[in-house]
C-alpha cells in the first residue's frame, strides 16, 4: 500500500475525538494491534466526524471512524459477488444481500465532502471534493460500507463491526467531559438575548436554540466557535421538565441533557405533541434519547438496522424482532420538529420531518425514524417519573402521567404475579389434599344388600340390626335398580340409637324410555346416590321403606350406604375461589391492554401471539 504523506491541507475542524495519530491500540478481541496513522475529516454540509486511518501489525490497514458517539472498525475486502445498485437506486431500509458477507440492512447513504486531513492517507483528499457512500448493517454488530467515490459504481467495500471504546484497547484515553475544548467555546453567549449558554458537548455542536430567548443559532461562516442568528424568538417555545445542561445517572449510566426536540404528528386533524430530551451518556460517548409522552417516558439508545428483522403477522398486526424479543407495531407517524432548546449535533430546524414506526413488547419499545437518507432505530424501556426526580435530583416533580403509554407496563404487574403464585401453590395444596383424601382416608361401607320388592308392599319395609359409623361426616346413600319404564323410590332412615334423632333421605330410580314420532327418546337414571351432609359417629339403625307401583315395578333394587365421602363439589368450589383473584386480574389485564391498543393504529384486539413473555 502507498501511502500518501499529507501536505497544506485546510485546517483541522476541533472535535471532541478521544484519539490522536500517533496513538496505538491492542484490541482485546478480534482484531490485531494497530497504529493509527492517519485522519481524515469528512462533512456531508450538517455536521463533521473523523475517520482514523490504522495501520494493522500484519500489514493490512483499516478504518476507524466515529459518528454520534458510536465506533466502527473496517477493513477492505474484496467486492461481493452480487452485482451491485449504483448510489442513487439505493434506499434506506432496504436490505441488500451481498455474498458471501451476508444480508445488510441500508443504513445511510450520503454524498459527502472532505473537509481537512492529516498524517498519512491511502489517497489524496483534497478538501472540498465530493464522495459518495452508503453505510450498512448487518447481524451481530457488522457494519460495511459501499465507497462510491465521486461517481455512482463501487470503488470499494469495507466490513467490520461496531466496538465500545473501551474494546480498542488504546491506553491514556481521556475522558470525554475532560477532554480540552480547543476552538468552540464551552460557554457563549447569546447574540439575540446575551444570556449565557454553557455548552454541555461544545465541539459536537452545530445548532443551539437559547433556553432563554428560543432564538436558534448556527455555526457562522468560518466557525472558530462562533455562532449566528438563524431564527430570532420572543420566548422560549416550549418549558423542559428536565433542565437542559442537568446530569444525573438513569439505569446505571451516566449522562448529561443536551436538547429538547417537540415533536408533534396529525391523525385526521388532530394535532398530538411529545418531547424527545437529547442525552450524552458519559462513558460510551453515545447519543440517547429520553421520550416523553403524556407524562410516560421511555429512555432510548441506538440500535444497528441489521439487528432489527421484520415479521409479518396475522391480519394487520406486524411485528419487529430484536435480540430475542418480538415487538408490535403500535403505530405510524410523520413526525414534525415544532420546537427546539438546547445544543444538538446536526442542523435541527422547525419544520423538519421524518416516517416514524414505534413498536412495543411493554416496558420495552423498538423505533424507527427514516428520512431520504437515513434510518435509524433505537430501543427503549419505560421509566417511571420517580426513577427520573431521583436520576436528575429535580426540585420540581413531573407532571403525572395520563392515559396508557404505548409500552407503559400494567401496573398491577407485580400484584397479580404475586396472586398468581399463591393462588398456583394453594391450588396445588388443594388437588394434593383431595388426591390424598381420596386414597387414604376409609371410605365405610355402613350398608350394602340387595332386596327384592314383593308384591306386598308391608313385606318390602326392612329394619337393620345395628350399624356402627366409626367417624362424624358425611353419608352417601346408594340406589341402583333394573327399572326399565317403571320407577322405584327408597326412603332410607338412619336412627340414632343413643339418641333416638332419625336422618332421612329418599332416593329414586327410573328409566324411561320409549319412540315419539320416530325418534328415540329417554329420561332418568337407574342409579342414583343422595348424600346427608353431617351425621354423627355412633351407633344406628336402618329403616328402608321401598315405594313402587306393584305390577310393573322392578324385582329388586340395591342398596348401599357409606360414611366419610369426599364431595367433587366442594373441591370445585375451593378451586373456583382460589381462581378467582387470578381471573380478576386476569380481566384486569386485559381491559388495560384494551384501552392502550385503543389509542394505536392497529386492532385492540390482542392475539394470543401478543402475550407478554416477561409477564
Amino acid at each position: 500500500m502507498n501511502l500518501e504523506a499529507i501536505g497544506v491541507v485546510a485546517e483541522l475542524v476541533p472535535t471532541t475525538s478521544p484519539f490522536q495519530v500517533g496513538m496505538s491500540g491492542r484490541p482485546k478481541a478480534g482484531l490485531r494491534p494497530f497504529h493509527i496513522v492517519g485522519r481524515l475529516q469528512m462533512s456531508t454540509g450538517s455536521g463533521t466526524w473523523d475517520e482514523w486511518y490504522l495501520a494493522f501489525d500484519d500489514g493490512r490497514y483499516g478504518w476507524l471512524a466515529e459518528a454520534q458517539g458510536q465506533f466502527f472498525v473496517t477493513k477492505p475486502v474484496a467486492l461481493p459477488s452480487a452485482q451491485l445498485p449504483e448510489w442513487d437506486q439505493i434506499h434506506p431500509g432496504v436490505q441488500l444481500n451481498l455474498p458471501p458477507y451476508g444480508t445488510f440492512a441500508v443504513q445511510e447513504r450520503w454524498q459527502a465532502n472532505y473537509v481537512s486531513a492529516q498524517g498519512e492517507l491511502p489517497f489524496a483528499a483534497p478538501p472540498g471534493s465530493t464522495f459518495f457512500y452508503v453505510d450498512l448493517s448487518g447481524d451481530n454488530g457488522t457494519f460495511a460500507t459501499l465507497d462510491y467515490g465521486d461517481d455512482p459504481g463501487v470503488d470499494s467495500f469495507f466490513v467490520g463491526r461496531s466496538m465500545a471504546l473501551a474494546e480498542l484497547g488504546i491506553p491514556g484515553l481521556a475522558k470525554w467531559q475532560d477532554r480540552k475544548v480547543s476552538a468552540k467555546a464551552a460557554a457563549l453567549n447569546c447574540p439575540s438575548c446575551g444570556g449565557a449558554l454553557a455548552l454541555k458537548d461544545p465541539q459536537n455542536t452545530v445548532r443551539i436554540a437559547c433556553q432563554y430567548c428560543g432564538s436558534l443559532l448556527g455555526e457562522a461562516p468560518g466557525g472558530a466557535g462562533k455562532f449566528e442568528i438563524l431564527q430570532r424568538l420572543q420566548k422560549v417555545p416550549l418549558k423542559p421538565e428536565i433542565p437542559i445542561g442537568a446530569e444525573g445517572s438513569l439505569l446505571g449510566r451516566d449522562y448529561a441533557v443536551l436538547g429538547l426536540v417537540g415533536k408533534s404528528t396529525s391523525v385526521e386533524g388532530t394535532k398530538y405533541y411529545w418531547g424527545e430530551y437529547l442525552l450524552k451518556e458519559k462513558k460510551t460517548e453515545a447519543y440517547h434519547w429520553l421520550a416523553v409522552s403524556n407524562g410516560h417516558w421511555t429512555l432510548l439508545e441506538p440500535v444497528p438496522a441489521g439487528e432489527v428483522s421484520a415479521e409479518e403477522g396475522a391480519g394487520s398486526h406486524i411485528f419487529c424482532r430484536y435480540k430475542g424479543r418480538r415487538y408490535r407495531c403500535f403505530q405510524r407517524s410523520h413526525a414534525v420538529v415544532e420546537a427546539v432548546l438546547g445544543e444538538f449535533y446536526w442542523e435541527v430546524k422547525k419544520g423538519e420531518s421524518t416516517g416514524a414506526v414505534d413498536y412495543v413488547e411493554p416496558p420495552y419499545m423498538l423505533s424507527e425514524e427514516r428520512t431520504a437518507n437515513e434510518s435509524n432505530w433505537t430501543a427503549g424501556v419505560y421509566v417511571t417519573k420517580d426513577d427520573l426526580e431521583k436520576a436528575f435530583g429535580l426540585k420540581e416533580p413531573l407532571a403525572p402521567p395520563t392515559g396508557i403509554g404505548a409500552n407503559q407496563p400494567w401496573p398491577l404487574a407485580e400484584k397479580a404475579q404475586a396472586v398468581r403464585r399463591l393462588a398456583g401453590r394453594l391450588l396445588l395444596a388443594t388437588v394434593g389434599l383431595y388426591i390424598l383424601f381420596q386414597i387414604l382416608l376409609p371410605k365405610q361401607v355402613v350398608y350394602r344388600m340387595r332386596h327384592e320388592l314383593p308384591a306386598n308392599k308391608e313385606e318390602a319395609q326392612v329394619l337393620t340390626e345395628t350399624l356402627n359409623i366409626k367417624r362424624t361426616g358425611n353419608v352417601e346413600v346408594s340406589v341402583d335398580a333394573p327399572t326399565d319404564n317403571t320407577w322405584v323410590g327408597v326412603q332410607a332412615s338412619l336412627i340414632n340409637q343413643a339418641s333416638g334423632e332419625v336422618w332421612s333421605i329418599n332416593v329414586l330410580s327410573d328409566y324411561f324410555h320409549g319412540v315419539d314420532g320416530g325418534e328415540s327418546w329417554s329420561e332418568g337414571a337407574r342409579s342414583r346416590d343422595r348424600y346427608i351432609s353431617h351425621v354423627p359417629a355412633g351407633d344406628y339403625v336402618l329403616r328402608i321403606e321401598p315405594e313402587y307401583e306393584v305390577g310393573k315395578n322392578p324385582p329388586y333394587y340395591d342398596l348401599r350406604v357409606r360414611s366419610g365421602v369426599p364431595r367433587f363439589y366442594r373441591f370445585f368450589w375451593v378451586l373456583f375461589f382460589l381462581s378467582l383473584a387470578p381471573i380478576v386480574y386476569f380481566f384486569k389485564k386485559i381491559g388495560f391492554e384494551t384501552a392502550r391498543w385503543a389509542e394505536s393504529d392497529f386492532s385492540a384486539t390482542a392475539s394470543s401471539d401478543d402475550s407478554s413473555s416477561d409477564d
